[in-house]
């Protein structure tokens, strides 16, 4: 039975070598996150199995958009004035919000057992908010659907919102506000989109937006009020009060009598 055992363990060792054998990356995947305009190293560093020289490709993907970086021995024309190669590492020196993508290092060696691997980077540009823009309709009519939206692009990674009327934070779950007196409105952080449906008398107020990051300072836009005004009943022909036929009888006989 132990001599089952070892030989089992001994299968399960040929195995981890087979399944390790070939061109291997050792760098770990991982998110690399630095402030704009610094410098971020992407780490590509890896061991071969026979090969004594293994292709070195790196590329840029954002999207569905695929750039080389790195292409047959040197670093294409884009980044040949603000990056250098160390080993098989890329330095990329001033990076931009535009950098903010996932890199990939491939290493091809024909001659090893296991002939390609790969490891992929996402590089997040750190960028502090910048103020948001902010859309409050200045009215509307109770009852209706009103869209607030606030948003800013320069921010990464990518903003969220915090909505306020009358200086007190308005809640995803407005439900769980026990101040809050009208709970038909919904907050999307990610969006920054406030949604009234419907929107009542007591949604009046003065509303602004704030945005942020996990960089920099969070940033606000400038407050707007908005009024909601009652629906008239009078615009309504089914409200609305008629004269009397008998007075206008009276008002046509008086008149012919004159």
């Amino acid at each position: 039975m132990a001599r089952v055992g070892v030989f089992l363990l001994f299968l399960s060792f040929l195995e981890l070598i087979h399944r390790t054998s070939g061109v291997n990356i050792v760098s770990s995947s991982s998110d690399v996150e630095v402030n704009e305009f610094e410098t971020a190293t992407l780490r590509c560093d890896y061991i071969l199995e026979k090969d004594t020289k293994a292709r070195l490709e790196w590329k840029m993907i954002k999207g569905k958009h695929i750039s080389f970086v790195y292409f047959d021995g040197a670093l294409v024309d884009k980044y040949k004035d603000r990056a250098t190669m160390s080993g098989s590492s890329i330095v990329l020196r001033r990076v931009t919000r535009a950098d903010t993508a996932t890199y990939r290092c491939e290493v091809t060696a024909t001659k090893d057992t296991r002939i390609f691997a790969e490891v992929s980077f996402k590089l997040i540009v750190l960028v502090p908010p910048a103020i948001p823009t902010c859309k409050v309709p200045s009215s509307a009519m109770s009852g209706s659907e009103v869209k607030l939206v606030c948003e800013e692009t320069e921010g990464s990674p990518p903003s969220e919102y915090t909505w306020y009327k009358d200086n007190r934070v308005l809640l995803e779950t407005p439900a769980k506000d026990s101040t809050a007196n009208n709970v038909s409105y919904v907050v999307n952080r990610k969006t920054g989109i406030l949604m009234f449906n419907p929107v009542r008398k007591s949604n009046s107020g003065s509303y602004f937006c704030e945005a942020h990051n996990k960089v920099g300072r969070s940033q606000r836009c400038s407050v707007k009020f908005m009024q909601i005004k009652r629906r008239s009943t009078t615009s309504n022909g089914a409200n609305r009060t008629n004269t009397p036929a008998a007075t206008e009888d009276f008002k046509h006989t008086k008149s012919f009598v004159i």
